[in-house]
């Protein structure tokens, strides 16, 4: 089925009033799930809705917080989030980031007790959109083994790098080969996933989703490369918040809460004109897109330039909601 944006929005936005989340917080947080959902991103916007409220409802997520900032270094600082809503703190942020670079020319903030942020790569795309170049990660409960192991020590970490120019270049990866919520989504579709995504419980690699949804042995992306990046990311993000790390999440919590997060905002007109960063920016995109194709009928692609043409499909045409996804939203 599709639904229109305000539909969308609408309902969120009900289910978050009736759980007496403030209007103007009520209202912020749908948009976002609804922005999110209408660039394409269904897992992390529509489908995540569900979950986002089972952690509200159980006190996880505590709408009324506000992040609180514990330490100013210059162009890096560390804040508290004191468990608020995640995307919406996470958007904060990235918007402090971007003021301390817009004085620094580079701005770092760590956060700590943190909740889910959604999608990640909405705060990247959000520095790139005021010319800044945007970095961010986050750490998670343990999701995924490390590789050469069988049970779950690491997460999926996703890391977004997102580059400004027209359009807009981002990378919005976690450190498996696939995110839960892609498993989610091809499940629900029928689909299996296009290279492995993990293995089944014989150790066999597998493309079926949800075999990789019930066992829980997703592949690091890269294999070793993939496993060694998400626990040096976890590291990084741990050391400077003064948060917790996937180890203390996954041993001492009850569930994915007070992770830890690292926002980057980088200057970019500070080092260098507009006219002479988008002449460089085609350069490299024209000598990408110029390979020979090894499948004629494959695209070449540069990562993040598929959204524009995802969101003006969807205002036209509706955003497309799974039928199962929408009635568990509609009972909330």
């Amino acid at each position: 089925m599709r639904v229109t944006y305000e539909t969308l929005k609408a309902e969120f936005k009900r289910v978050l009033l009736a759980r007496q989340v403030a209007e103007p917080t009520a209202e912020a947080c749908a948009r976002l799930f609804a922005d999110t959902t209408q660039t394409g991103v269904y897992s992390h916007g529509v489908n995540r809705f569900p979950r986002f409220i089972q952690q509200l409802d159980a006190g996880h997520v505590r709408p009324n917080e506000k992040a609180e900032r514990l330490l100013a270094l210059g162009a890096l600082e560390q804040w508290d989030a004191r468990r608020s809503i995640g995307n919406l703190t996470a958007q904060s942020m990235m918007d402090r980031a971007v003021e301390l670079a817009a004085e620094h020319g580079i701005g770092l903030v760590a956060l700590r007790n943190a909740n889910h942020w959604m999608r990640g790569g909405g705060y990247g795309y959000q520095a790139a959109e005021q010319g800044y170049i945007g970095i961010c990660w986050t750490n998670s409960i343990a999701v995924m083994p490390p590789w050469g192991a069988k049970d779950c020590r690491i997460g999926t970490n996703p890391l977004i790098v997102a580059v400004p120019g027209n359009p807009i270049t981002m990378v919005d990866m976690s450190m498996s080969m696939f995110s839960y919520g892609m498993l989610e989504v091809n499940r629900l579709a029928g689909k299996q996933l296009p290279v492995d995504a993990g293995f089944d419980d014989d150790g066999n690699p597998t493309r079926d989703p949800a075999t990789v949804e019930n066992n829980r042995r997703i592949m690091p992306m890269g294999f070793w490369k993939g496993s060694g990046l998400s626990i040096v990311l976890d590291m990084i993000a741990t050391l400077l918040s003064g948060g917790l790390s996937v180890a203390e999440v996954t041993q001492t919590l009850d569930d994915e809460y007070a992770v830890s997060q690292v926002f980057i905002a980088i200057s970019v007109d500070k080092l260098i004109d507009r006219g002479t960063r988008d002449q460089k920016l085609k350069t490299i995109s024209d000598y990408v897109l110029g390979a020979t194709r090894a499948d004629p009928a494959q695209a070449i692609r540069l990562p993040g330039h598929e959204f524009d043409r995802i969101k003006a499909e969807n205002i036209r045409d509706g955003i497309p909601v799974d039928d199962s996804v929408w009635a568990r939203i509609r009972a909330l």
